[in-house]
């Protein structure tokens, strides 16, 4: 039988959690390693326009070397979760869709292992179905595999990042996207990639929904 409960996925990095400045610092580090250069914070604002591969052919980092400097970043981020927070509204935010019946996932290209450190930390692990590490460029199978676990119809499936990846990975597989405008690629860089919905508030999130899911209850 199939499961047509709904099913939320989050990104989680720039999407759930606040790991720009982490993942900048451990990037800047890597840097003399790796052959790139450091990212200043105009840089970074520069940054926010572009693509993740747009990002990677301005770095000029062989294509080789990529898979260890990612499996490089995921290592070193345990010694920066500490200083990783949550985005304000974001806890209020899962607990009410929990509590509304929603599935919730993560689908994320950061190590499992440092996605469930910061849930533990900040006491809602439980709150989430699954937890499931996907490569760079690969949520969209990453997310096509729980759909298939959960049983769900895919318009029973929506799935909320920050990112022009996280835009093309749901479109890949026919699902809707929920973009979010406190994460890491400006807004207006995701509106030009046309995801179904921008919010600009984790808790906007709920009359969004309530926009797919007619029976949804509504907050102000």
């Amino acid at each position: 039988m199939r499961n047509n409960s709904k099913l939320i996925i989050f990104d989680f990095d720039g999407t759930l959690a606040d790991t720009l400045g982490a993942l900048l610092r451990i990037s800047n580090r890597l840097a003399p390693e790796f052959g790139y250069p450091q990212i200043s914070d105009e840089q970074l604002e520069n940054l926010k326009y572009l693509s993740s591969w747009e990002i990677i052919k301005l770095s000029k980092v062989a294509l080789w070397k990529l898979p260890f400097l990612l499996k490089r970043v995921k290592e070193e981020f345990p010694g920066e979760v500490r200083n990783v927070k949550l985005f304000p509204g974001v806890i209020e935010l899962l607990n009410t869709l929990k509590l509304q019946g929603y599935r919730l996932g993560i689908v994320s290209s950061n190590a499992e292992a440092n996605i469930r450190s910061l849930l533990s930390q900040n006491q809602i692990e439980h709150l989430f179905d699954f937890v499931t590490t996907a490569s760079t460029f690969g949520k969209g199978k990453a997310i096509g595999r729980q759909i298939k676990q959960y049983r769900c119809l895919k318009s029973d499936v929506i799935y909320i990042g920050d990112e022009i990846r996280d835009i093309q990975a749901a479109r890949s597989i026919e699902i809707r996207i929920v973009a979010v405008g406190w994460g890491f690629n400006a807004p207006t860089a995701l509106m030009d990639r046309q995801p179904d919905l921008l919010i600009t508030k984790p808790l906007a999130l709920i009359n969004a929904l309530a926009r797919f899911y007619p029976q949804t209850t509504q907050i102000a």
